[in-house]
């Protein structure tokens, strides 16, 4: 793995500070005021929907605040990345939220092609064709990621979720996708448009600029890859903090943060690897995010056990990397 350059910056640890209580302050009144923390998940996209989405791209804004106050190129920076953070907000968002479907497979035809042609202009905008992007937290360029690690982490999550289907769903012998009609084309298509979707008003946009893109490379400098893993997915748990105490995360009340903890540490891990083996590539981790969001959109039938078992899964997975990958016991495990 590469070394860090002698013009890397340096986060301080009054920016971290700063960076968390920015995520929540960002966050956490825009989704209070929204109204849809009582849907849990089951209202329609509309503009309530939208309002909690500027929070959710709280992760980003306070990782664009705090990177911009590290240095005059960094602040030039995170201005470039601003209006890719913003704009999904107001196209395709306020057309999808003016069309208020009841589920992202619904998507009426402009919402939903807008959608993706916007998500295709981001996904080149984080791919190593823009040679001006820069690490929000390092200050170096962005490196070309191995094209098997990029295929990777847009399969092996729903791979694993597609076996833990087969596993929760093998003694009922009952297996549908709701969103999806049957028809290949037609199918492909509301899989792009749910993929598109998740990646600019999911999370994995509004989260992994923040996460991954300072708060995890900040941790690195100060402690192994396996402990910064650990480290941010107790972050990551909590930022849901107003989201698990009314809508719940499995269970109900107090206990739904630590059920959302106990399922995020592994990803956790999972998202570390990711990012040292693509030499911290936001692409990959935005494609990875995404890849783990948008199968909770197709309608797979027994889901509450298919999650179940996904969550073993993951929790396996990760515990073979920390066991056998040295790469997240590495103390020089930053990336270039």
């Amino acid at each position: 793995m590469a070394g860090c350059s002698s013009n890397d910056t340096q986060v301080p640890e009054r920016s971290l500070w700063i960076f968390l209580v920015l995520v929540c302050l960002l966050s956490w009144p825009l989704w209070v005021v929204s109204g849809v923390l009582p849907r849990a998940g089951a209202g329609v996209y509309d503009a309530h929907w939208l309002v909690a989405q500027i929070g959710v791209m709280g992760p980003a804004l306070a990782a664009l605040f705090v990177s911009g106050s590290l240095s005059r190129e960094l602040r030039w920076n995170s201005l470039r990345l601003l209006p890719v953070v913003l704009v999904p907000l107001v196209v395709p968002g306020t057309l999808v939220a003016r069309a208020a479907p009841p589920k992202v497979a619904m998507m009426p035809s402009l919402p939903a092609i807008v959608t993706v042609a916007v998500a295709t202009l981001v996904v080149l905008f984080f791919s190593p064709l823009n040679r001006r992007l820069l690490g929000p937290a390092t200050g170096t360029p962005q490196t070309r990621p191995a094209g098997g690690v990029v295929m990777l982490s847009m399969t092996l999550l729903p791979a694993l979720f597609l076996l833990a289907w087969a596993l929760a769903g093998v003694r009922k012998g009952h297996f549908e996708i709701g969103a999806l009609p049957g028809e290949p084309l037609s199918s492909a298509w509301i899989v792009l448009v749910v993929f598109a979707h998740n990646l600019l008003l999911g999370g994995s946009l509004g989260e992994e600029i923040g996460w991954r893109g300072v708060l995890l490379p900040a941790l690195l400098r100060r402690m192994s890859p396996l402990g910064a893993s650990l480290v941010l997915g107790v972050v990551w748990g909590l930022w849901h903090l107003p989201i698990d105490l009314v809508a719940g995360f499995g269970v109900t009340g107090p206990s739904a943060i630590l059920a959302r903890i106990v399922f995020v540490l592994p990803v956790a891990v999972l998202f570390t690897w990711f990012y040292l083996r693509s030499n911290g590539s936001l692409l990959v981790a935005i494609l990875l995010h995404t890849s783990i969001n948008v199968m909770g959109d197709l309608g797979f039938s027994g889901y509450e056990e298919t999650s179940m078992m996904f969550g073993l899964l993951i929790g396996a997975s990760a515990l073979v990397l920390a066991v056998f990958s040295p790469m997240l016991h590495s103390t020089s495990a930053q990336v270039a």
